[in-house]
């Protein structure tokens, strides 16, 4: 299924961030505790200064500094065989150059629920529900994974859930659901309008233990989107497409050390109102090795069809994969990562009208180093790099590269 749950920025980010969960609790913030401990609310305030070297992410580039003020709050309550897990955060940046231009308010919250009835791996149920909110700023990279912005500011929904059932301790099965909606704030007048599109997803996937470590995975889902229309649409456009996905592949069951889903099979779009068609292979992958408590791995990739941000009545299949690693040091103080990430974006048309010169692809390379230390459980300090790269074939005009320098310090409890 079109599941962009694992989208280019979740991919960088999950491939670094989902290697931090072994870290030592010595020094972390505590945050506030109610109910016994059931419920923890953990507030921050980040103040950082980033140096962008190419502030639209266009290939005459404009550099600028930037301060960024961003409070915050995380939580969780905890249940006997269920879990909430939240977060609501603010941020302005204050550009010294261009602030009048690009100086905006970025701010949304997000919620995550997981239940049970067993252990992972035995005979139950389980149901996963998440949803996000945002209003992100038009300054932001177009590797976000809240769409491309490029001087726009942009407002996003995400509704995803999954419920699995363990038959036995070989047979399983679960549903799956999504729900997209992007909007893109179109009033600058000094720049061509950017098309953003609402999406529903929904998969079904079944799997066999063939041994104590893998499983083997059946996979298939159906995806409806309407990117919205510009200017009226474009002649013999609906607006309104359809993708098909059938998947197979193996997974882990059950290990201690590392963790793998492989899924390949096909995808089949029809777009435009069935003025089109489209096909081709797709795949899902996400593995995490924890070589050591300390040390990490983690690898996730996925192929899936969208709108094109850029141009009314055409799709996109994207293509992206992301390799990361973490390493705690110093007493678990001191955390380093690194991840590189890839996408290309195959550009498929629908209207016949639009086709001459718009057939291109793009690719986007993002290269990022951080690092964090934890001073004590009210103070951190954090730094880190990205360099960001985009190829446009036949639309130079697209090319661009990117450096961002952070460093920055965070108050928690």
């Amino acid at each position: 299924m079109n599941m962009k749950i694992t989208s280019f920025s979740a991919m960088a980010a999950l491939a670094t961030l989902t290697a931090m969960a072994g870290e030592s609790v010595a020094d972390k913030p505590t945050g506030f505790r109610f109910f016994n401990n059931h419920l923890t609310i953990k507030p921050y305030v980040s103040l950082a200064y980033t140096y962008d070297s190419n502030i639209d992410t266009a290939k005459h580039a404009t550099d600028d500094s930037i301060f960024m003020v961003s409070p915050g709050a995380d939580f969780e309550w905890k249940g006997e065989r269920w879990n909430l897990v939240g977060s609501l955060w603010y941020r302005y940046n204050a550009y010294c150059d261009y602030n009048d231009e690009m100086g905006e308010n970025s701010y949304g919250e997000s919620l995550k629920y997981n239940w049970t009835t067993s252990k992972p791996g035995e005979k139950g149920w389980s149901l996963a529900l998440a949803e996000r909110y945002s209003y992100i700023a038009q300054s932001d990279s177009l590797t976000s994974g809240d769409g491309r912005g490029i001087w726009r500011d942009r407002e996003r929904v995400d509704i995803t859930g999954a419920l699995e059932r363990r038959f036995t301790e070989r047979w399983h099965a679960d549903l799956q659901g999504q729900y997209d909606w992007l909007d893109y704030k179109n009033d600058t007048g000094k720049y061509a309008p950017l098309y953003g599109w609402q999406e529903y997803s929904a998969g079904l996937e079944a799997g066999f233990a063939a041994s104590k470590w893998t499983d083997l995975l059946l996979a298939g889902g159906y995806s409806g989107y309407r990117q919205k229309a510009g200017h009226g649409g474009y002649r013999s456009y609906s607006n309104d497409s359809q993708v098909w996905t059938a998947m197979a592949g193996i997974g882990t069951h059950a290990t201690e050390k590392i963790q793998y889903r492989l899924l390949m099979g096909c995808s089949w779009l029809e777009y435009g109102g069935r003025s089109g068609a489209d096909s081709g292979w797709t795949y899902q992958l996400s593995g995490n090795w924890r070589v050591t408590r300390q040390l990490q791995f983690s690898v996730l990739g996925s192929s899936y069809y969208q709108p094109n941000e850029r141009t009314c009545g055409s799709a996109v299949k994207v293509y992206a994969i992301s390799a990361g690693a973490s390493y705690l040091t110093l007493g678990d103080k001191l955390n380093l990562n690194a991840n590189v990430a890839f996408r290309l974006e195959d550009n498929v048309y629908s209207d016949r009208y639009m086709a001459s010169g718009n057939d291109y692809d793009e690719e986007i390379l993002s290269i990022r180093l951080g690092a964090n230390y934890t001073i004590n459980r009210w103070m951190s300090v954090f730094a880190n790099i990205m360099w960001e790269e985009e190829w446009c074939n036949d639309h130079d005009e697209y090319d661009y590269d990117r450096f961002r320098g952070t460093i920055g310090i965070r108050f928690h409890y």
